[in-house]
């Protein structure tokens, strides 16, 4: 059951020097209830090191813990992260094979797929993601270049989609109510919480903005 609407993803790099255990926290204790450790340049021992630090601060707040599926993620690393206190499922890239094989391989857990079109929006749900992140929404520095879909391109995406549906990418919390509107169920975001300089106002100004995380 999908009983969030903020997903936060994280990026250590752009938290730092605050250790990205302590920008959780803050964004957990300030009411975000499902996060996205997404460090994909980290190796096996220290992703699930990663996994096991922020499961701890996460936990006490009944957060819940999505690990993205990096190439450092193989069948017996997924494993040991699947069986570890507070990781409470995977998040895949756009593929829609590695998203047939971990919903095969964990049936009981949570499955995130990222997408970017509204047909793969649709084919995530039908092959058995739980939700998907649809995006780039608006720009961002880091595919300033690339192309994004805009409100209306969300709004082609959520229609029939099939599962919830988060708006990614550029997501201020200027601009979520807007994603709300155009029929996201929630919103992700980056920057707008892992680079701000208080995280936890950060986070209470997504709140506001909609209504509830």
């Amino acid at each position: 059951m999908i009983d969030f609407r903020f997903y936060l993803v994280t990026d250590r790099g752009r938290c730092a020097p605050r250790s990205l255990a302590s920008v959780v926290h803050d964004a957990c204790v300030s009411g975000v209830r499902a996060v996205q450790l997404h460090e994909k340049d980290l190796s096996e021992p220290d992703l699930i090191g990663a996994a096991t630090r922020l499961a701890s601060v996460m936990r006490p707040r009944g957060a819940k813990l999505f690990v993205n599926v990096s190439p450092f993620v193989d069948r017996d690393t997924a494993a040991i992260l699947a069986a570890s206190p507070g990781v409470d499922g995977f998040h895949v890239p756009d593929d829609p094979s590695l998203l047939v094989e971990f919903r095969e391989l964990f049936p009981k857990l949570l499955i995130g797929a990222s997408t970017h079109a509204p047909d793969g929006v649709r084919n995530a749900a039908s092959t058995g993601a739980d939700f998907v992140t649809f995006g780039p929404v608006f720009k961002t520095p880091a595919k300033s270049r690339g192309k994004s879909h805009g409100l209306d391109g969300l709004a082609a995406a959520c229609a029939g989609a099939g599962a919830p549906v988060f708006a990614i990418g550029g997501v201020t919390a200027d601009r979520a109510k807007e994603c709300l509107d155009a029929g996201a169920h929630g919103v992700a975001a980056i920057g707008a919480v892992m680079g701000a300089s208080s995280v936890r106002t950060a986070v209470r100004q997504f709140a506001d903005a909609m209504g509830s995380l």
